[in-house]
């Protein structure tokens, strides 16, 4: 019976997005904007409401299919152009690389490592930062699902052992500070899904190639900053009781996992060298022998070799790792969802659509004489308005878009609004909408209250949004 329901409101979406598309073809013409525009407006609210609520899945399948009817591009100019692109091929090897490195167990081994500080003990507070700064480093670069529900499980452990019950303000706020560890780290490496959707939308309209070493720069401290003001928050605003914790000792830690074995040494070892491979580029004089072979393999290249070397490798006589064991680390959802944004970013604010002169022409009176900091943060408040109700990747490619296209017209160095876009999307974290990792703690039923996740989360992002304004701004100004 929940089934039937379920492929009747699928039925009822899909029949909403078809009625937004045949709308939008009937209609006439509004501003600058042509008829195959109002066609490919028509698909983008149609995919929008697809996203937001049914599936990014086959949403993004529906998406890639009615674009090549929409007059603006062939389907199978679309196709080439989708799947055949560099970044949407580069996502796919990501996955697999860094599917890789989860499966070790390095996870495991960061979550024992960072709790084991004898200087821990009887300090509270800074045990709690050491599981935040622990969820930070391996959601930034490895996992972010592994991460929390590695750093979730050390979380029961703690409150059981000191007496916590369920629901209580010190779980409660430490299950919401994981998760909001793991989307702001989501931020801080160009190779995680959302800034590498917003830096190769800015690619393609702006023609400024992307500068991972930059990004980075940028990205790493702001973000590192924000995790600190998470325990700021904590402690000073919301203030739980940790008396129980007044006597924590760190010798709960699992000691079979506090040594890197061969396997996971290899895996460290391919991380740092495709981290230096990434941002070569940037470091080597340009014309240079090794300059060049990067940049003849790219990104897609370079992930590439690596592969290829980890299927070359073997410990104890078996591989290091295995087709199998990759294929189940892809997130298709987040990958197809991509290969359509990428392409339709750029038919989107084509020539033939007018869609980007007419915005221009609606936008530009209302933003004349206006500062280059009102526009960055009316773009950032909406940004994270939106970010909490809807996909954080779609808008992302959204935003960088709009600001692109209208901050280009006025001359506005549009670099810098676009890496605070990148963290600004990632302050998802007041809904179970907000991001996967929201809905996961939101699921937490016997551990905490929904009412108290939106209250805590509502505010922290309020704040970290003004932290981020104050703070990134002045930064992404001197790197861009």
């Amino acid at each position: 019976m929940s089934e039937g329901k379920k492929r009747d409101l699928r039925l009822m979406h899909l029949a909403v997005m078809a009625l937004l598309i045949i709308l939008f073809h009937y209609l006439p013409p509004i501003g600058q904007i042509t008829e195959v525009g109002m066609n490919v407006l028509g698909i983008f609210l149609a995919v929008l409401y697809g996203w937001t609520f049914c599936d990014l899945l086959w949403v993004s399948l529906f998406g890639i299919v009615a674009v090549g009817f929409s007059g603006a591009i062939t389907f199978p100019e679309f196709l080439a152009s989708s799947f055949g692109s560099d970044t949407v091929l580069y996502m796919l090897f990501l996955f697999f690389f860094t599917g890789m490195i989860s499966e070790v167990g390095l996870i495991d081994y960061i979550a024992n490592k960072i709790i084991s500080f004898k200087f821990l003990n009887g300090r509270p507070w800074l045990f709690s930062a050491f599981i935040l700064i622990g969820t930070y480093i391996s959601a930034a670069f490895i996992n972010m699902f592994a991460a929390a529900i590695v750093f979730w499980e050390v979380l029961f452990i703690v409150s059981k052992r000191f007496g916590f019950q369920k629901k209580d303000k010190y779980p409660t706020l430490m299950i919401l500070g994981v998760a909001m560890t793991c989307a702001i780290a989501g931020a801080v490496m160009p190779y995680k899904p959302v800034p590498l959707v917003i830096l190769s939308t800015y690619s393609e309209l702006s023609g400024v190639p992307m500068d991972f070493l930059k990004y980075i720069l940028f990205a790493l401290p702001i973000t590192i900053l924000i995790t600190l003001l998470f325990i700021v928050i904590f402690r000073f605003i919301f203030r739980p009781d940790l008396k129980k914790l007044v006597d924590i000792s760190v010798d709960f830690v699992d000691q079979s996992k506090m040594h890197l074995d061969t396997r996971q040494k290899a895996a460290v070892g391919f991380l740092v060298v495709f981290i230096l491979m990434m941002v070569a580029p940037s470091l080597l004089p340009e014309g240079s022998f090794l300059s060049n072979v990067l940049s003849n393999l790219g990104n897609t290249g370079i992930i590439m070799l690596l592969l290829i070397a980890m299927f070359l490798l073997k410990f104890h006589g078996e591989p290091m790792i295995t087709m199998k064991q990759l294929l189940k680390h892809v997130n298709y959802d987040v990958w197809l969802m991509m290969a359509f944004v990428v392409p339709f970013s750029s038919v989107f604010s084509g020539e033939a659509t007018g869609i980007r002169e007419t915005m221009v022409a609606v936008m530009q009176p209302l933003l004349s004489g206006k500062s280059e900091m009102l526009f960055i943060t009316i773009a950032a408040c909406v940004a994270v308005v939106l970010t909490n109700i809807c996909n954080n990747m779609v808008i992302g490619a959204i935003f960088t878009t709009l600001i692109v296209t209208i901050g280009s017209s006025t001359g506005m160095n549009v670099a810098p609004v676009i890496a605070i876009l990148s963290v600004a999307v990632n302050l998802s974290f007041a809904t179970p909408a907000a991001c996967p990792n929201m809905a996961m703690a939101f699921g937490m039923k016997d551990w905490c209250r929904a009412g108290d996740l939106y209250k805590y989360g509502v505010l922290s992002a309020i704040l970290c949004l003004i932290f981020t304004l104050v703070i990134a701004l002045p930064w992404a100004n001197v790197i861009y």
